[in-house]
C-alpha cells in the first residue's frame, strides 16, 4: 500500500520481512524503554529482545499472525504486530484480532500513519480472518495511546489491576 500524508513525504505500509526484524527490534526496544520510565515492569531481563525476535520471526511465518512496517525511503519507521485469539467454553464464541505492538517513530506520529496502520490491520487481517472484534492493551499513564484510541472507536471494557508484592 503507497500513501502520502500531508504532501510532505511518500511512506508505505507493508508486510514485514526477515530483513525487517533488527529495525523492528529497535523501535520496540525504544517503546519498551519509554514505557519502563513510569512503569518498572517494563524493564528488560536479559532474554527479553531475543523472545521478542523470536515472536517477531514466527509471526511472519504464521497465517494467525501478521507484522506490518512502516517504510519511509526503506527505512522502517513503524509497525504493528497483531494475532488471531479465539475464545469458546463461557461465553459465545469470538473471533477477536489482537494488536499486541503497535509504535511510531516520535518524527512520524501525528501525520496519519498510526490510523493507516490500524485501518490496514482491521480491513486486510481482522476482516480476513473473520474477526468479531479487535482488541489492545494500552497502558494507564499513555494519555496520547489513549487518545489515539478512542478516535478510532475503541471503547475501555476492562480495567486491569495489580498488586506488588
Amino acid at each position: 500500500m503507497h500513501t502520502e500524508s500531508n504532501n510532505k513525504f511518500h511512506f508505505e505500509i507493508i508486510k514485514g520481512s526477515k530483513e525487517d526484524i533488527e529495525e523492528i527490534i529497535d523501535l520496540w526496544t525504544q517503546t519498551i524503554n519509554w514505557h519502563a520510565e513510569f512503569d518498572k515492569d517494563f524493564i528488560f531481563d536479559s532474554e527479553g529482545k531475543a523472545n521478542f525476535k523470536f515472536v517477531i520471526e514466527t509471526a511472519m511465518n504464521d497465517i494467525t499472525q501478521v507484522v506490518y512496517v512502516v517504510k519511509f525511503e526503506k527505512e522502517v519507521v513503524g509497525f504493528l504486530y497483531g494475532y488471531i485469539r479465539m475464545y469458546s467454553g463461557f461465553f459465545r464464541k469470538r473471533i477477536i484480532a489482537h494488536i499486541s505492538d503497535i509504535t511510531i517513530l516520535e518524527e512520524f506520529r501525528r501525520k496519519g500513519i498510526g490510523t493507516e496502520l490500524m485501518e490496514k490491520f482491521e480491513h486486510e487481517f481482522a476482516k480476513n480472518n473473520n474477526a468479531n472484534c479487535m482488541s489492545l492493551n494500552v497502558h494507564v499513564k499513555n494519555s496520547s495511546g489513549l487518545d489515539f484510541y478512542d478516535n478510532l472507536g475503541f471503547t475501555r471494557n476492562l480495567i486491569s489491576m495489580k498488586k506488588d508484592l
